[in-house]
């Protein structure tokens, strides 16, 4: 075999090789699991993972249909999930997730305050004392976790909530 057949030989071995080992690694990809695919589209928090009508979510309609569904998908309590059901925030109810939002607060001695006729909410130290940037984060953190910050934006879009136009510091 002379030094040209030589040459061909390995290029020929070498391209099935390389052949080889793409369609392998496809087929592995293939095999891997996907996490996306088990990910609910939906929020639950492991109490009422299903709202009285029966649905994962409720069906939503209207030109605000995405934003309901996305805000749906950001609560954090069964409170939540009950006062949004009808894609409305009433005065009354967001009254109610605003109570449950100053109960995080108050154990960590802060509370939120109606100013300007409850045109808007100031954040005052009750007890104890706290630096700035661990209240900000603190009502970051009681404003999420108990939905009050979702439903606020929702009843905001809801014709204006006379008691959302003052933005809460650190939020």
């Amino acid at each position: 075999m002379n030094a040209d057949m030589r040459r061909r030989a390995v290029a020929i071995v070498s391209a099935a090789l390389l052949v080889i080992v793409a369609v392998g690694a496809i087929i592995w990809a293939m095999l891997l699991p996907e996490p996306w695919r088990d990910v609910p589209y939906n929020a639950t928090n492991g109490t009422d993972a299903q709202s009285s009508s029966g649905s994962e979510h409720p069906e939503f309609t209207g030109p605000d249909k995405y934003d309901l569904l996305n805000a749906w998908n950001n609560l954090h309590t069964g409170l939540g999930r009950e006062v949004l059901e009808d894609g409305v925030v009433s005065d009354d109810e967001l009254a109610e997730v605003r109570t449950a939002y100053n109960e995080c607060l108050s154990v960590y001695g802060l509370q939120a305050q109606p100013v300007d006729g409850g045109e808007g909410e100031v954040i005052v130290t009750v007890r104890g004392s706290i630096g700035s940037q661990e209240k900000n984060e603190i009502i970051r953190q009681c404003g999420v976790e108990s939905d009050y910050v979702t439903l606020r934006d929702v009843a905001s879009k809801d014709g204006g909530h006379p008691s959302l136009s003052v933005e809460m510091p650190g939020l």
